[in-house]
């Protein structure tokens, strides 16, 4: 009987949702009052505390976040749980778990909340002329491969972009909190699944360079001893690639002289001669032409890359929608 009334509960959520008033749940422009086949007076704030408990599993925390005292907070997640007539969570495991009935009503919520925050969001930037598309991508992409996605997607008027540069593990959580409608980033195994999608949107390699002497000559080779690296920083995506690699590689002697997580950065060090270091390809195509970088290595030391465009499976906005299926559409794979 529960799991019966939770799924006309879900149902009801499906519906359009036209009005927030007072922070009350309105449908097709009426107040739900039915008690027993759509949902009753929900407030959104009831809601939004409850993804809350979920991500904590702690009513202290919870409530703290929510800037509520604990026994507010839990009369608040008590009440949601009467007007839906079921238990979202087990009290009795620590830390809290959801119930059945509360995992199906979480995905839900999320994807409710999500959608009634992006008509806001919509709303409020069509009549302010605010970027009614939000993306973040990783250093190198936002400097490289981004100006050419957009400038490719110029003549479809109306798009405003809100562009912001990331370190690629807050790719996950970017796209989570809502902080962003699409994220540009490298591979990345979470992302590839429920609930996200993606679109490939380019190959590449990342190539040991070094910059070249009056003759054309590379300043530094493989063979040196001590070679100076500008690596990566560590933590940082690429570090763990380049890392990884000369890990597995005992044939180069190198001496780390400068770390940074900008492959820009470490491309202006390089031509500086001050060292080596491992560059995407898409970032010195033009270096490489115009005989001011050398790649050291073709084969061994040679590191593959992909990137990807991705986003959350919930609904954006109309902007933000038609931007996807034209990156979907038109997209070509650079290699």
């Amino acid at each position: 009987m529960l799991l019966k009334n939770l799924k006309l509960i879900i149902k009801s959520i499906n519906y359009k949702v036209v009005i927030i008033f007072n922070n009350t749940i309105y449908e097709n422009g009426m107040q739900n009052l039915h008690k027993k086949e759509t949902m009753k007076n929900i407030e959104t704030k009831w809601l939004e505390d409850f993804i809350t408990l979920e991500e904590c599993r702690n009513f202290s925390q919870a409530a703290e976040i929510r800037n509520l005292s604990q026994s507010a907070f839990s009369r608040r997640i008590s009440a949601l749980e009467e007007s839906l007539g079921v238990k979202l969570f087990n009290r009795s495991i620590i830390p809290l778990q959801l119930t059945e009935e509360g995992r199906l009503f979480h995905a839900q919520t999320r994807n409710l909340l999500q959608q009634l925050q992006a008509n806001l969001d919509e709303l409020l930037r069509q009549s302010h002329g605010l970027p009614n598309i939000k993306v973040a991508a990783a250093h190198s992409l936002s400097l490289s491969i981004l100006p050419h996605i957009i400038k490719s997607s110029s003549s479809h008027g109306e798009l405003i972009y809100a562009v912001e540069a990331i370190d690629v593990d807050q790719t996950v959580t970017t796209l989570i909190e809502g902080k962003s409608d699409f994220i540009f980033s490298f591979y990345d195994e979470l992302l590839m699944q429920e609930p996200f999608q993606s679109i490939e949107i380019l190959k590449s390699k990342i190539y040991p360079v070094s910059a070249v002497d009056e003759f054309g000559n590379p300043v530094f080779n493989l063979k040196m001893e001590n070679i100076p690296l500008l690596n990566y920083t560590p933590n940082s995506y690429m570090g763990r690639l380049v890392n990884r690699k000369l890990a597995n590689c005992n044939i180069l002697k190198t001496k780390t002289i400068f770390l940074s997580s900008m492959s820009e950065l470490l491309k202006n060090i390089t031509l500086s001669k001050q060292g080596i270091a491992w560059l995407p390809e898409y970032s010195i195509s033009e270096e490489i032409k115009r005989g001011q970088l050398k790649i050291l290595d073709q084969h061994d030391l040679v590191i593959p890359i992909n990137a990807y465009i991705y986003r959350m499976n919930t609904r954006l906005n109309n902007h933000a929608e038609y931007f996807w299926h034209l990156i979907k559409d038109t997209i070509k794979v650079k290699y």
